[in-house]
């Protein structure tokens, strides 16, 4: 459920032609996701509710928290990080179709380790996730 969520929303990203996008479960090293901007989606808290079952279908109710950093090139200003965000990654955050988002939290640091900028999103998402009943 957590790799669906994850992969729905780095599909909806690269789909407004963000590039450089990994979920955090990649293993790949820093030095592998490029000199430019790169996007890791991740989830920081998760937590479902009890399923509701039907015939055909379960649904299970659930809330995440998605988390989304924007790591700048080296030497960007915080202005261009967050043009970056205005530009390719807002209108993604604020049409997460099926699922109920808010954010919640904004941030941005410098990272010593990799001496970049980076910009931290959280958002609050709550949604349903169907899954198939078998017919055995």
């Amino acid at each position: 459920m957590l790799r669906d969520l994850i992969q729905n929303i780095i599909s909806r990203l690269r789909a407004q032609d963000v590039s450089n996008v990994y979920s955090a479960f990649d293993a790949m090293a820093m030095e592998r996701k490029g000199s430019g901007f790169f996007t890791v989606v991740g989830i920081s808290a998760f937590e479902s509710s009890a399923p509701i079952y039907a015939p055909a279908m379960v649904y299970v109710p659930f809330k995440a928290e998605v988390e989304i950093n924007v790591t700048a090139p080296e030497n960007y200003s915080m202005v261009q990080l967050y043009s970056y965000y205005d530009e390719k990654i807002s209108a993604v955050v604020g049409d997460m179709s099926g699922l109920t988002c808010k954010l919640t939290k904004m941030s941005v640091k410098f990272d010593s380790n990799i001496q970049r900028l980076v910009l931290t999103i959280k958002l609050g998402a709550s949604g349903i996730t169907k899954i198939e009943r078998s017919s055995s």
